[in-house]
């Protein structure tokens, strides 16, 4: 009985103390007191739910605060993985834009090191490509190949030979 008087107990001090107290006199007093307890038990009971509900709201706000800072994090990470890539890249097409070039190739360098090497280096820092670049990087390309495949013009006071291959000395 005494762990039901404890369960029944406030931190404010019950009302239900008063009704314990008012047990030991006759029923019709007891139903009068109970009657009187009835208004601030619900009092005490709508502010129970209240807090609850408060510790729930506070609850939700707190998880959502830390998912959005999880994701604000994935957000940061994926930038910075993002910027690391795009200057390796850079660094690397230059590397071979140099090497290329050093080795007789001149054209391929051009496309190594030219608008193609900016559009990549803008699509993985930026994450973004313009269609201006786009257009730019397929012209300068196509530039680069067609002056690669274009046949070198012959040197002064050697004729060309009909076949456009180069006379047998």
């Amino acid at each position: 009985m005494n762990e039901f008087h404890e369960f029944l107990r406030d931190d404010e001090g019950s009302p239900l103390e008063f009704a314990l107290q008012w047990s030991t006199l006759p029923a019709e007093h007891l139903q009068i007191a109970l009657t009187a307890l009835e208004p601030e038990l619900a009092r005490r009971n709508e502010r129970r739910k209240l807090a609850a509900e408060l510790a729930a709201r506070e609850a939700e706000a707190i998880r959502e605060h830390a998912r959005m800072e999880a994701e604000s994090a994935r957000a940061h990470s994926l930038y910075m993985s993002g910027l690391w890539a795009g200057a390796v890249l850079v660094l690397v097409m230059l590397g071979g834009s140099i090497f290329v070039g050093t080795n007789g190739q001149p054209w391929l360098s051009a496309m190594l090191a030219g608008p193609s090497m900016l559009a990549l280096a803008g699509l993985f820092v930026l994450r973004r490509s313009d269609r201006s670049q786009s257009r730019e990087v397929a012209r300068s390309t196509s530039a680069a190949l067609a002056s690669a495949t274009a046949p070198a013009p012959a040197p002064a006071g050697v004729p060309a030979s009909p076949g456009g291959a180069a006379p047998v000395v």
